[in-house]
């Protein structure tokens, strides 16, 4: 197939590691690890030495600020790393500069720096510590985008979100499920939450079974015990906003902290489409194809004999460098979760057009020939608009559409603005067997659509839970990625 060729340096594929929880991930990957003589000791994934306490800000740990108000972390990464490591790696690192003042730079000649190194498991010391300072990212199972931003966070000086000072208000320990000498892992630190929320989607949170003993959870939310705990794929709002008041970031564009429902609102407000573009519901194109299941209509991207999707694209000439780079990483993400690729378009007939039209949206499915996914440069180039649309394109719809909706979430349709009720209409749709998800990128916020600023929709049976905050696909999404379109997992 022409087109693709350059697409295969990409080494790591689809498989089950890749889809656990970062406690699961981190559990396998220590488990049983005997530090060499020139490591430090370890609790769990935490590198120990004087400074190691909460907050660790009491100790001088932050990295320095600059005076363009950026925090830049000198990093080497060792060279027994593959190609493909090296990109995980680095996209991790990379990851940080889109939503926060934080910028990890090749080291010079620095003094403090981080040293990314294939050690005995995983592990990082909490805030900087100063000199040379090891990252452990084992080769043999420390690879995958969260765990390397979870260590990183540790860097930062950030701990555990299961050991917050508030912890006991929203998750119950079942300390007799804890295997006995990793009950240090639940002690509560007097820790600086910069006024967040306690979170369940952090990806510093740890999922219900970790350290259990006998298979039952060691943790349960409260007072939904049917939240999902512990399974982010990516740092979620809560982590980006604590690390910009820690570091006291001027994030200039506030809306990078906004849910995908008020992006997409914002940006499509008000839009009348140009003659030559599609009716619009909200973000979705509308043409005779569109209504879910779509795969009903033949309307999945075709898988080739290597077992993955590709799915060619243009991307329209008018866009900034940096606005490339946000599309970019948002094309690119789906290649390390999933059997999709993204891949610049050659002579292939059907292929999605990247443009800046009237607001953001996105056909449901492949349509066949050329199809456009609309960024609007005003209000639609942030990382999870970018995936959103692109789900779209791949065949699905919103989250609060689920034929199961009303099991988890209640439409207070008085609260609704009476020409946008038809966003909240449940649809036949094939949920590739996977629960209600609250973080998914589909999931619109508790106040979509409203009329009075009052809610449109409530979770139950725990009405506090976060709702449509996520800034990255979830454990979720990425699965019914993988089951819709048959991924070799």
């Amino acid at each position: 197939m022409k087109g693709i060729s350059h697409l295969f340096f990409l080494e790591q594929v689809v498989e089950d590691k890749s889809q656990l929880s970062v406690s699961e991930l981190l559990h396998r990957a220590n488990k049983g690890i005997v530090p060499g003589p020139d490591e430090p000791k370890l609790m769990d994934d935490i590198a120990i030495n004087e400074k190691n306490a909460d907050p660790c800000t009491s100790f001088g740990c932050l990295w320095p600020k600059h005076s363009d108000g950026k925090v830049y972390i000198p990093y080497v990464i060792a060279n027994s790393y593959s190609p493909s490591e090296v990109d995980i790696i680095q996209r991790g690192l990379d990851s940080f500069s889109y939503s926060t003042c934080i910028s990890f730079i090749p080291r010079s000649n620095e003094i403090d720096f981080v040293s990314i190194e294939s050690r005995s498991g995983c592990y990082s010391y909490v805030g900087r510590v100063g000199n040379g300072q090891t990252v452990s990212l084992e080769r043999g199972g420390c690879v995958y985008h969260n765990i390397v931003q979870h260590e990183l966070i540790h860097a930062l000086g950030f701990n555990h979100e299961q050991t917050r000072n508030d912890r006991d208000n929203h998750i119950q320990v079942v300390w007799e499920n804890i295997i006995e000498d990793m009950k240090y892992n639940f002690d509560i630190i007097d820790t600086l939450n910069q006024g967040t929320p306690y979170d369940y989607s952090s990806v510093m949170q740890y999922e219900r079974y970790a350290f259990s003993k006998n298979g039952l959870p060691t943790m349960i939310p409260i007072p939904d015990n049917n939240v999902e705990l512990g399974t982010s794929t990516e740092m979620s709002q809560n982590d980006i906003i604590r690390i910009n008041r820690l570091y006291q970031c001027f994030v200039e564009d506030k809306s990078a902290q906004l849910s995908v429902s008020e992006l997409l609102h914002r940006a499509n407000r008000g839009i009348v489409p140009e003659a030559d573009e599609p009716k619009l519901m909200d973000d979705i194109a509308v043409n005779e194809k569109n209504a879910d299941p779509c795969t009903s209509y033949g309307c999945l991207w075709p898988k080739y004999s290597d077992g993955k999707i590709y799915v060619p694209y243009v991307i329209a000439n008018h866009y900034s460098s940096r606005e490339l780079e946000i599309i970019k990483r948002g094309l690119d993400s789906f290649s390390y979760t999933t059997c999709i690729r993204f891949f610049p378009r050659s002579n292939e007939r059907d292929y999605i057009s990247i443009e800046s039209r009237s607001g953001c949206y996105s056909y449901v499915g492949r349509q066949g020939y050329a199809q456009t996914v609309s960024l609007a440069r005003n209000g639609c180039l942030y990382h999870n608009t970018v995936q959103h649309e692109l789900l779209h394109a791949l065949g699905f719809n919103h989250e609060q559409t689920r034929n199961d909706r009303d099991n988890h979430i209640q439409v207070v349709w008085e609260n609704i603005t009476e020409d946008m009720k038809y966003n909240f209409n449940k649809i036949n749709t094939l949920n590739q067997g996977t629960p209600y998800d609250y973080s998914s990128v589909m999931q619109y916020g508790r106040y979509a659509f409203s009329k009075n600023g009052l809610p449109t929709m409530i979770p139950i049976p725990n009405n506090n839970a976060a709702l449509g905050t996520s800034t990255e696909m979830s454990q979720n999404d990425i699965i019914r990625i993988n089951r819709l379109y048959q991924c070799c997992e």
